[in-house]
């Protein structure tokens, strides 16, 4: 009897208990459900409030200064057309001109004088951008990009001389070429002005890079003249373009073949456009 009375008293104790627990239970699924309705209220009321952004214009081309400033010639054109693709994603094309100063203006080991020539390059970039962040609410192509990009730069140049000591007219020429091919990421900032004006500010542009060279050398030279003038003559053109310190290193340079070496690469460019 004892027993019986003990689990009556327990069970009386428990239903209200339970019944508590229960009406506890559904207030928080009631204040959960109130709450994410408030959330989705608040996001519409955002949305309303900050609609997604269009672009002004989908269209920039621009003007690229950088190869003038770097080579101190005002005849390397480069100009560039980017396309927005999406709200904040585009793609540009980059193509110019380049020239270079004259070569090598002085005599070679007492043996060869070096005279004009020509000299010419060209360079030509396909780049992706994508820009996660507006500035002060301004669509793209304006603020902060992140992206890809493959490039290439190629130069040729070619230089007669005259073999001293000699009255014979040798047709004697120095005769080079080099290709640059880079795949790389790219970090930088555009600044979109009055709707119209752009401002774009590559900084940070790391790339692998295949480089790729040839030179030669052609005229009625013997093979003692050619050893004796191949270093002096390396080491200015070396002076002249670092870049081929990079497939030939420390190894002696030949006329004839060609030779190619991966490295590491970097890019940067200042451009200024009109946004259309």
């Amino acid at each position: 009897m004892i027993a019986k009375k003990i689990t009556l008293i327990l069970l009386t104790l428990m239903f209200p208990l339970a019944g508590l627990q229960a009406l506890e239970k559904n207030d928080t699924i009631e204040k959960s459900k109130k709450h994410e309705k408030n959330d989705t209220i608040e996001k519409v009321k955002m949305k309303e409030k900050f609609p997604p952004l269009k672009p002004y214009h989908w269209n920039v081309i621009k003007f690229n200064p950088t190869p003038m400033l770097l080579w101190s010639n005002v005849n390397n054109i480069t100009f560039s057309y980017e396309r927005l693709v999406a709200k904040n994603h585009s793609v540009s094309l980059q193509a110019g001109y380049l020239l270079f100063p004259r070569l090598i203006t002085d005599t070679i080991a007492g043996i060869i004088t070096i005279e004009k020539g020509k000299k010419y390059g060209i360079n030509l970039a396909l780049d992706y951008r994508y820009y996660p962040f507006s500035r002060n609410r301004r669509p793209a192509p304006d603020g902060l990009y992140i992206g890809a990009f493959i490039s290439y730069y190629g130069f040729h140049f070619k230089n007669n001389f005259d073999i001293l000591y000699t009255t014979v007219d040798q047709n004697a020429a120095i005769e080079g070429n080099l290709n640059i091919l880079n795949i790389g990421m790219s970090l930088g900032y555009q600044f979109i002005f009055w709707k119209r004006l752009s401002l774009d500010l590559l900084m940070f542009g790391p790339s692998v890079s295949l480089y790729k060279g040839d030179l030669k050398l052609s005229g009625s030279l013997d093979p003692d003249q050619i050893e004796n003038i191949d270093q002096e003559l390396v080491d200015k053109l070396l002076n002249r373009f670092p870049l081929l310190k990079s497939i030939f290193s420390s190894e002696n340079l030949e006329f004839t073949g060609s030779r190619a070496s991966w490295s590491l690469g970097f890019r940067y460019s200042i451009q200024i456009g009109f946004h259309f």
